[in-house]
Order: C-alpha cells, then structure tokens, then sequence
C-alpha cells in the first residue's frame, strides 16, 4: 500500500502543473491566432472554438458597437442556431446584460438566468440557457464590445477561470482594435489610389485643356495681329483717297457758292460724310500707333486751365444742341500736367463727347481737376489695378493731376465698367450706325475710351471711372504726372 502511494502519478502538484501548462498552451494558442489575424470572420470563430473547448461551455459570442454609446452587433458566435442568432444580433444602446457588463466595466456571472428582469432576449431561456457569463472588451482605453459564454446548466465560474478569460479579452480586444484599424487603412488607401487616380485624370485633362488653350491663345493673338494689320493698312489706304475726295469736295463747294439749293445740299452731305470717314481713320492710325508704342509725345509744361477753357469752348455747341449745361469747377494754378498738349486735348476730347452723349437732355457735365500726392494714389491701389494692371509694377508712383470729367448721367454698371475701355466695345448693332452720334441710343464705333486710354497712359498717367456719390452719373478721372522741371545736375549729368 504504501509502496503504491509512492508511484501514483496523480498528486495535487502534478495536477496544478498539468492545468498551469494546459492555460498557458491556450493563452499560446489565442496569442498566435489574435498576431495572424487579418479578418475577424475568420480569426475569432477559430478563437470561439478554443475557448468553448477549453471551458466546456456550450457556446460564445462576441458583440461589437461601431463607437461609443452606439448599439451592439453580433460579430461572430460559437453554439449558437441561426435563428437564435437573428434574435440576439442587435442589441439596443443601455439594454441587456451585455451593456451592464460594457457600462461597468468588470466582468459578471450569471449562474442562473430564470427571473433575471434584464435580460433582453427571453429566447435563451426557450433555448435552454441557464449561466451566462460576460467579459468586456477594452483596448487602449475603449470599449470595443464584450464577449459572452454560456452553458445550460447553472455554472459559477471559478476566479482562476475568468482570470484567464481576462487575459484572453486582452488579446481578442487588440486583435479588434488592430483588425478594425488595418481595414480603416486599407480604406483610405483605397480612397488614396482613387483619389490619385482621379487627380492624374484631372491632370492629363487639364493638360490637354492647356494645349488647347495655347493652340487657342496663339490663334487668337494671330488673329488679333492681323485684324490690327488690315485695320492700319485700311485706314492708310484710305487716307489718300480721301484727301483726294475732301480736297475736291472743299474746291466745289468754292466754285459753286452760286449753285442750286439740292446741289449745295448734296456737296454739303458729301463734305460731313468725308470728314467723320476721315475722323474714323484717324482714329484707327492713332489706335495702331499707340498699340504700337509708335506714338510721339511732347513732355512739356501745360496750362491745365487754358487746355480746359478751349476744351469747354469746342464742345459748348454740342452740350446747347442737348441743353445740357457745361461748366468748368476749381482748377488748380500753380500745378501743370506733363505731356503733350495736341494728344492730352484729344484724349479729353473723346471722354467729354463721351458724358455728352450719356447725359441725358437738361443735364449738366463739370469740368474740374486736384492734386492728388502718390501716398493717396498708392492707398488707392486696390480700385485702380483693374484699369491699370501695369501701373503699380514700377518702382515709384508719381504725384498727379487728378481732372475730373463729372456728369448727371445714369451712371455706369458694374459689369461694363471695365469693358467699356475696350476697343469697339460700343459698337453695338452696325445697322443703327449713321445715325445722330449726339443720340445715347446710337452706337459708336467704340474707340473714343479705349483711344482717351491709351493716350492717358501713354503719358504715365491713369484714367478710369467710377459712380457719383451725391446722386446719378458717372465720374471719369484722367490722372495725369506733375510737371517737373530739371534741375541743373540733371541737365549736366545728361
């Protein structure tokens, strides 16, 4: 007896050791499961299979909830039919014992579930349920879910067991975690690819935009030039054509003082339609000379108030066909614009007959001017860059003259404002034109601003317009640079 004692293999040391080894074999078995895991469909039944052998319960499940506060799902489950499972795949946020396990945070065993009030699906207990036991699901913090065991017998598992359980919760939990992340990864890698691929279409379309917007742009400049060409070479053909027909048109009408009314008439009709022909072309000769840069300006000295006085004089009859009150404001003495008197009267000329066929019968047009110092030119950059792009690039701004050409008109809309620099922006519909050019209603061949324009920037100056503040109307500012004369190291130094 005593000698069988001694070689029985089962003692309570071989025993504890048999169980230490069998638990840590399990924790290796779920370890090397939860390291590979790749897709939770398929990783966490294997894992529900271990742990239901191991525990000899008659089936698992694990819950899942997307975030925080948020429903629980079935994830995946062990033992459990597929109509029970339909019962138990949603669980409603703060029902059931899984979200008092999830809300506390501490495992709990159930060792009999008859007449348990929380309970949320009473179709266990038709299944034969009897314990339940459930684990949260925490990684770095955040709930992830729980994992739930059950048996149809009361079952009170031991401390050692859900010890274990709570290792293996750590594991399942990062496997989770880590699973959920890797998809969240390969879904933005995905919108990534798609996203590159949608920018490297965008690319080769824009690419391919920009071919044909440069294949546009040079057509278009080559068009441009060439309309500029036969305009230029238009109206120098026709200068001399018309030189001839003005010439003899003037020697007629000298010899025939005498002649009949209707023949007067008619050689009168002829001289006006040969003047304005002959205005047209030299409209266009100056437009290509200034385009051109091909343009002659005198710096000198200039009466601002002589300039204005024989302005307003020339067109005084033209503002009394309308009743339209022309007058002169305050001008500046001691203060003379830069330039070239011949071409500075030209470009005021074509603004003023500008407000004169704008304003309406009975109104009135002002004619003044101010000095305006560079610091407000420069606080003004803002309003005046889109009439002078160029203006700005250079390294200073000069003081100026600011004449101001103000009338009682409607006024100028936003969107024309700019526009009507343009050349023949005002030509409108060509078989209006021969009518009375006093009239607002008759288009212009569009080459007074855009001329006024070129000539006011061809001597460094600004011109652009903008609304009255006091009342209907327009205001256009021809900004012109201060003459100034050399001082005697200039002079030497040249």
């Amino acid at each position: 007896m005593e000698k069988s004692l001694q070689t029985d293999p089962i003692t309570a040391d071989s025993f504890a050791l048999q169980h230490e080894i069998d638990r840590l074999r399990l924790l290796q078995q779920i370890a090397l499961l939860t390291v590979s895991n790749r897709n939770n469909s398929e990783t966490l039944p294997q894992i529900l299979t271990h742990l239901q052998f191991a525990l000899a319960v008659d089936g698992c499940g694990i819950y899942t909830m997307s975030q925080p506060g948020s429903p629980l799902s079935l994830l995946t489950r062990v033992g459990i039919d597929d109509s029970l499972a339909c019962e138990l795949q949603k669980i409603p946020t703060g029902e059931g014992l899984a979200n008092i396990v999830i809300d506390r945070g501490i495992p709990h065993n159930w060792v009999d579930l008859r007449g348990e009030s929380e309970l949320y699906c009473g179709a266990v207990l038709d299944a034969g349920w009897r314990s339940l036991l459930i684990l949260p699901l925490i990684a770095h913090g955040r709930t992830l879910g729980a994992i739930f065991f059950f048996q149809r017998i009361p079952r009170q598992f031991s401390r050692t067991e859900i010890e274990l359980l709570e290792q293996i919760c750590t594991f399942v939990s990062a496997s989770i975690d880590t699973c959920e992340l890797l998809e969240k990864l390969e879904w933005q890698h995905r919108l990534t690819q798609a996203g590159q691929r949608e920018l490297e279409r965008s690319r080769k379309q824009l690419r391919e935009h920009l071919h044909r917007l440069e294949i546009a742009n040079g057509t278009l400049e080559q068009l441009s030039r060439m309309k500029d060409r036969f305009l230029a070479l238009a109206s120098h053909e026709l200068r001399t054509p018309l030189t001839c027909i003005l010439s003899a048109g003037q020697l007629l009408d000298t010899h025939l003082q005498e002649g009949s009314p209707d023949t007067r008439a008619l050689l009168s009709t002829m001289l006006q339609g040969g003047e304005r022909l002959n205005a047209l072309v030299e409209d266009l000769l100056e437009m290509a000379r200034i385009e051109s840069r091909d343009i002659y300006l005198a710096r000198e000295s200039i009466d601002l108030n002589l300039l204005l006085k024989s302005l307003q004089e020339k067109k005084q009859l033209d503002a009394d066909k309308r009743h339209i009150v022309l007058r002169r404001g305050k001008i500046p003495d001691l203060l003379s614009p830069c330039g070239d008197l011949h071409h500075l009267e030209r470009a005021l000329t074509h603004i003023l007959d500008n407000a004169i066929k704008f304003t309406p019968i009975g109104g009135w047009i002002e004619i003044d001017a101010s000095y305006t110092c560079s610091g407000e030119i420069q606080a003004m950059q803002q309003q005046l860059e889109p009439f002078c792009p160029n203006f700005f690039s250079t390294t200073t701004t000069p003081d100026m003259i600011d004449v101001h050409i103000t009338d009682s008109g409607s006024g100028i809309d936003e969107k024309e404002r700019l526009r009507i620099f343009e050349k023949f922006h005002g030509a409108g519909d060509i078989s209006l034109h021969g009518r009375s050019s006093c009239s607002p209603s008759t288009p212009s061949v569009g080459l007074g601003l855009p001329l006024a324009k070129g000539l006011i920037e061809a001597h460094g100056g600004i011109l652009w317009s903008e609304d009255r503040t006091e009342g209907p109307g327009s205001v256009f500012h021809a900004m012109l640079p201060l003459f100034r004369r050399r001082s005697k190291i200039e002079t030497e130094g040249l």
